[in-house]
């Protein structure tokens, strides 16, 4: 392996995703013209209003990085990147949204001027496991399919199912942007022809071959999988100490099973002690 591969990071990485779609707006328009299934041209103007001194990121730790754009002065999209599952996401995503379109009451604000706010997650994980699909569009409707609004949608692109995406959808370039997200390697990255994504490709190697930046998405990366080790250790412990409860409580059970019995049948206390190690209280208690 060679060094160039050696400092290849995925695009998973948020930190590194932050970097290039703050960086190379060339790239995020053509990340949300797939996202948005709109023409790249539609997009005129693009604000990153989140931008960061990235430093900010390790004082929160893992706190979820996302990309608030605001798009042609009419339109708000909340971007993140979540490779592990997260309990509870859809409320987190709804809370997120909703502050968006709340913070644009201020002044004189008026109901019409409300602006449409696009939550897009892209998630090495899936969602709804009973309800596996590489991509999904949610939106208001009543139970007959007619829209309440459209001024509050969810995407959703699952980079785990990207072997059950449609025509349509590869048609869209939505399987490349994915692919991209998923590439394990430079090599895989630059077999991808899509302009928009050799654009973050390009951001991508400068970033790698600053040694500051590349040391920050190193400790992000590190950081990012001893949570995961933290997480998956505190299961197998929670899992043998509820194992080991359980054949406690059993044999507590037993216990007073077996007390019980000899009870029934008479036996002195005395004995059902003696024999079980329950205290003459425990038994009375039977």
């Amino acid at each position: 392996m060679n060094q160039q591969e050696t400092d290849y990071i995925s695009l998973t990485n948020d930190l590194l995703f932050h970097m290039v779609f703050t960086r190379n707006l060339y790239a995020l328009q053509g990340l949300l013209s797939v996202m948005l299934n709109i023409p790249e041209s539609s997009i005129k103007q693009i604000e990153v209003q989140n931008p960061m001194q990235y430093s900010e990121v390790f004082d929160s730790k893992l706190t979820v990085l996302d990309l608030k754009v605001h798009m042609n002065n009419n339109t708000y999209i909340l971007v993140e990147v979540q490779v592990r599952k997260f309990e509870h996401w859809t409320n987190r995503t709804l809370v997120y949204a909703c502050r968006q379109i709340a913070d644009q009451i201020h002044g004189k604000f008026s109901y019409s001027d409300l602006e449409p706010v696009i939550q897009i997650s892209i998630m090495d994980c899936s969602l709804f496991p009973e309800h596996k699909c590489f991509f999904a569009k949610y939106i208001l409707k009543d139970e007959y399919g007619y829209p309440y609004t459209d001024k509050l949608q969810f995407i959703v692109m699952d980079l785990t199912q990207i072997g059950i995406a449609t025509e349509d959808q590869k048609k869209q370039g939505l399987v490349e942007w994915a692919m991209a997200f998923k590439a394990g390697s430079w090599e895989e990255l630059n077999n991808i022809t899509n302009h928009s994504i050799k654009e973050a490709v390009k951001t991508m190697k400068l970033i790698m071959s600053d040694p500051t930046e590349k040391e920050k998405i190193r400790m992000r990366e590190d950081a990012r999988r001893d949570e995961i080790t933290q997480l998956e250790a505190a299961k197998r412990i929670g899992k043998k100490e509820g194992i080991e409860e359980g054949i406690e409580e059993g044999i507590e059970k037993n216990k007073r099973d077996n007390a019980r019995r000899m009870k029934e049948d008479g036996v002195d206390v005395t004995l059902i002690s003696k024999y079980t190690g329950l205290t003459s209280d425990q038994i009375s208690q039977l």
